[in-house]
């Protein structure tokens, strides 16, 4: 077969082969936001932020910086858990995060310091937010 002939099946089968990846997986989703200390409302860098999907074993994990900022680029477009932690804080988790459908999703929290003894009905759970990014 000549080069012709190659170059021309080439240019035949890379759209095709491309139009088949683009529509064949979930989107990648983005997800980001902050970690505040609830009490002093100061941002928290070194919180390991954990993204798992349920059921598989795969996880991800990045640590917020010194702004108490993190963000995954590269979810799968599903249900993901996200988990955070830091010496001193109660480790807590936020189940069901829906990624990849509706764009950027923000996720801040208010982490609750350990030695923390709130008498409220809310004292084992740290304050979440869920914001959608437009």
């Amino acid at each position: 077969m000549d080069i012709r002939k190659k170059i021309f099946l080439f240019s035949l089968i890379l759209p095709l082969a491309l139009c088949a990846k683009a529509g064949t997986g979930k989107r990648d989703g983005v997800l980001n936001g902050y970690v505040t200390d609830a009490i002093t409302k100061k941002p928290l860098s070194g919180v390991v932020v954990s993204a798992t999907v349920p059921g598989s074993t795969s996880m991800t994990e990045v640590l917020t910086d010194a702004d108490g900022y993190f963000r995954f680029a590269q979810l799968p477009g599903s249900q993901v858990t996200i988990s955070f932690d830091k010496k001193g804080y109660q480790p807590t988790k936020r189940p069901n995060v829906n990624v990849g459908e509706k764009g950027p999703i923000k996720l801040n929290i208010e982490f609750q310091p350990e030695e923390m003894d709130n008498e409220s009905d809310n004292s084992e759970f740290p304050i979440l937010r869920l914001l959608q990014a437009s």
